[in-house]
């Protein structure tokens, strides 16, 4: 998990932030940019600052591409008109607020500022609210919000924020959250042992190691895409079905994106990805990190029953 950095103080984050435009010779940076080359997540500045881009103009820097690129816009019947374009485009009858600001025309801090609420602007558009589950007659599991937060995860391609909770990024509410794991942070913490309290594929990390207070990888891994040889074996060690633990895994060792052509999620939201046996299950394959990888579904569909060369 990130460091949880409570006592830096402000212009120390200021100073990265500066020193990693000086860095790559910028005068703005985008989100994931500091985020490769800072020493701090860049959501813990964006909510020290109210927002990235108040934190670029704390800075002195310039606003990015990105934030130059939407309009501010006061009306709301073309603010909400192009939320349901962005919906139409992306064939959803919901939208997150991340993918508005990824395809949509307008800035949305005006009419967060209005309603300061992702779902109530969800409503006004006409769109249908997303899909949070409050448990009302029904007890969520904790596997359930742990599933939650490992789509979301691979999804953004990096560790989510209360901030994607609070953006309609998950199907569970805030409170379902922070109630049963007694905070956001909490809930990160029980999702991390969770992921690793399995260890049928030998690699179990323990979870001192995976909640390093450095590191800003969940478990480390000496792989990144690599084909295992053939195997010889005749009966199967393990079974075929690939739990969501070990998915999870792979996935976070090839970084969240398909080994092939490199697409993510993290960068296009029509992109699935999954998990699949790089010597088929069916020719010998075991379900261990060794023979697994990431692909989008346009590669593993293409791939078939095939053993690469």
């Amino acid at each position: 998990m990130n460091e949880y950095h409570r006592d830096i103080s402000d212009e120390e984050l200021l100073d990265d932030l500066r020193r990693v435009a000086e860095l790559l010779n910028k005068e703005n940076l985008s989100m994931p940019e500091y985020q490769k080359n800072g020493k701090y997540h860049p959501s813990t500045i964006a909510h020290r600052f109210g927002s990235w881009r108040n934190s670029l103009k704390m800075a002195g820097l310039s606003l990015t591409k990105t934030w130059a690129k939407h309009e501010y816009c006061e009306d709301e019947t073309l603010f909400y008109e192009d939320m349901r374009l962005v919906a139409n485009k992306l064939n959803k009858e919901y939208i997150t607020a991340r993918e508005y600001e990824q395809y949509g025309r307008f800035s949305i801090s005006a009419q967060f500022r209005k309603h300061g609420s992702w779902s109530i602007m969800l409503e006004k558009a006409g769109l249908k609210p997303t899909p949070y589950r409050l448990g009302k007659g029904k007890e969520i599991s904790d596997e359930e919000l742990f599933q939650d937060i490992e789509r979301v995860w691979i999804k953004l391609g990096r560790q989510p924020t209360i901030n994607d909770v609070k953006n309609g990024e998950f199907n569970f509410a805030q409170n379902t959250f922070t109630r049963r794991f007694s905070g956001w942070r909490g809930a990160l913490e029980a999702f991390v042992k969770y992921i690793n309290s399995d260890s049928e594929d030998g690699t179990e990390v323990s979870n001192e190691d995976a909640l390093g207070s450095i590191s800003n990888e969940l478990i480390v891994t000496d792989s990144n895409c690599q084909k295992p040889k053939q195997s010889n074996f005749t009966t199967h060690k393990t079974r075929r079905d690939i739990n969501l633990r070990l998915r999870f895994r792979v996935m976070q060792r090839d970084k969240f994106k398909c080994c092939k052509c490199g697409k993510s999620p993290a960068t296009d939201p029509t992109v699935i990805i999954q998990v699949d046996h790089v010597i088929p299950w069916s020719l010998g394959g075991e379900t261990v990190m060794e023979n697994l990888q990431t692909l989008c579904s346009e590669c593993n569909y293409g791939k078939g029953n095939l053993l690469e060369e």
